[in-house]
Formats: structure tokens, sequence, C-alpha cells
């Protein structure tokens, strides 16, 4: 889906730090987590384990009651242990690492005297692989809630973006498949065009299909056409409006959208800091009118010349200036009357 820098690898951990994901099949595959490569390792060996959930500071595992980890744990709770997890990047190759745990509670799985659950808590801060998958997930659930409405136009860049295969896709009415142009998407719904009588289309059960080609994933999202109007100057095209079923709306669809709003607002942000930064640092250039009424200043002495005054004017006694009479005033100004 994208890069994660720094800053953005200690914002998920940030807000994100205590916020448990239930590992089910479904978020198994979009964190795109390997279970037969989960390993407890502790007192010299490492034995196979399911992770049943996990935050930035602790998890909890299910293991059986027979096995050597189980074993050494109840003998010594005290007893230093590592959690291996294991996820698949883009190239289909693994990315495992092993977390520094130490033992917190122990207690029967579903009440059963086979398997048991047993939270391990985090020694120190986990790797960035880490923070990366669970923080992107709960923040592209938290987005979902808070940033619904935003609008995503469907252009040639975001198209690139979305990781979207084009802009044409399929929508089905009733159960019936028809093509359409993809207009905007948001967390909540989107827009399509389409041949068709808006009339006829308000009010209908539809499933939208879109397909990721950077992840070679396809999904169907359920909703409803709560409006539509034929296009400007058309009478054969409706431009539709689609709400989706909220709780009905797929994990892998709520991540490429929060990709691309958190990118679209980190560039926002990048080019007025750089615009800011220019505005401060470019040089100040004043033109001939500019500095007309400014007196020149002497590069060598860094006076202003008419400041200066000779030392024989300076030794000069001022003389009283010269009182004019009102006499004077007043025929000019009867002057310039006439």
């Amino acid at each position: 889906m994208g890069i994660a820098n720094s800053h953005q690898i200690s914002r998920y951990y940030d807000f994100f730090r205590d916020k448990e994901i239930v590992f089910t099949k479904s978020n198994l595959q979009i964190l795109k987590m390997d279970p037969r490569q989960v390993y407890v390792k502790c007192a010299g060996g490492q034995w196979p384990c399911l992770i049943n959930s996990s935050s930035l500071q602790a998890a909890k595992i299910i293991i059986g009651t027979n096995s050597g980890a189980y074993l050494a744990i109840q003998k010594d709770k005290n007893l230093g242990v590592m959690l291996r997890y294991c996820f698949i990047d883009a190239n289909n190759s693994p990315i495992h690492f092993f977390v520094n745990c130490t033992v917190g509670e122990i207690n029967k799985y579903q009440n059963t005297e086979e398997l048991a659950i047993i939270t391990l808590n985090f020694t120190q801060r986990p790797p960035d692989d880490l923070i990366f998958k669970i923080g992107e997930f709960l923040e592209a659930n938290e987005n979902f809630y808070h940033r619904k409405e935003e609008r995503i136009d469907i252009n040639k860049n975001s198209i690139r973006k979305l990781g979207l295969e084009k802009e044409e896709s399929i929508i089905y009415i009733e159960n019936v498949p028809r093509r359409c142009i993809l207009k905007d998407l948001s967390f909540s719904g989107a827009k399509v065009m389409l041949v068709g009588v808006p009339k006829f289309l308000v009010g209908k059960n539809i499933g939208l299909k879109i397909d990721f080609i950077d992840t070679n994933e396809s999904v169907l999202i359920p909703g409803i056409i709560p409006r539509a109007e034929f296009l400007e100057g058309r009478k054969d095209i409706a431009s539709v409006h689609i709400a989706f079923n909220g709780d009905t709306v797929p994990m892998v669809y709520k991540i490429h959208i929060n990709s691309f709003i958190t990118t679209y607002q980190k560039t926002i942000l990048s080019t007025q800091q750089a615009n800011a930064n220019n505005a401060v640092n470019q040089p100040v250039i004043n033109t001939a009118a500019d500095t007309k009424n400014v007196p020149v200043v002497n590069t060598i002495t860094k006076k202003d010349p008419e400041q200066e005054v000779p030392a024989q004017e300076q030794t000069a006694p001022t003389q009283p200036a010269q009182e004019v009479p009102a006499q004077k005033e007043t025929v000019q100004e009867s002057v310039e009357q006439k």
C-alpha cells in the first residue's frame, strides 16, 4: 500500500499502542499474516501457536496444554518468552521477527482442558513492521467513522494512487450486472454514471464491484441508491449516488481509501510548508519606483550623505530665521484670488 516513514510509525505507536486487533480469518488475510510461521520461543525451544489478538503492547496466544511451551511457562511464570510474527510483503516474501515478552495471565480457552490462552506483555516497543501493520489497520477503521464524507474524484492520478485498474466498473442493480463509470469514491459511498432513467434506479439495492490491481483483490460493496438524476445535457445517462451499507464495507476497501486520503493530506501539508519556507527565504528585490525616494548610502562609511555636514558648516553660527510680514502673505493671497 505504501512506505511508512519514521514520523508515521511514531504517530501510529502513540495513538494506537493500547488498541487491540482480534486476528479473525478475514483480518489475517487483510494483514497478510502467515499463521503457519508463528511460534513462541522459550526454554531453549520453539513451538507453534496461534495469535488470538494483538496490540502494540501485548498479545494473546493460544497453545496446547501438552506443548513444551505451556509446560515450561507453568513451571516458571517469570520465564523470558519470545513471540515470532510473520507477514507476507507485496513481493510474496516473508517478513518475520521476534518480540521479547513476559508472561501475564494464563486461562483455559473456551473452558477446554486441551487449549490455553496466555497473555504476553511486550518488554519494549515492537519492531516498526508490526507497528505499521496494526497502525494502518486501526487508522483505516477510525477514519471510516470520522472522515466518511470526504470524496475522492476519480481521474488518472487518483486511479494510479488508489491502485484501481480503470475508471470503468460493474454495478449490480437488483443482481443484474450493468456497466458504469466511477466518478468519485469515499468511505461511505460513491457516484457513478450509467445508461438508465433515474426514477427507475432510486431506492434499488446494488453491489458495486471495485478491482484493485496493486493487491490483486476484488471487492463487492453492497449499498442502495438514494438519489439519481440525468447527466446535464443528456436524457439517456444517469448520474447515480450510492450509499454503502456501513457494516458491510470490506476492510480492503477501507485501507485503500484511507491510504489515499492520508497521503493526499501529507502532500498538501508538505507543499504548504515548502511554500512558507520559500516565502521566508526569498530575497527582497526593490524596483526603481521603490528606491527613488530612498537616500543613497555611502558604501564605505555606511552613512547617509545628506546627514554628513562639512566641518566648516558645522562651525558656522546659525542665523536666526527672518519673519515674513503678515502684510506680504495677505497680498499674495489676494493675487491668487484674482
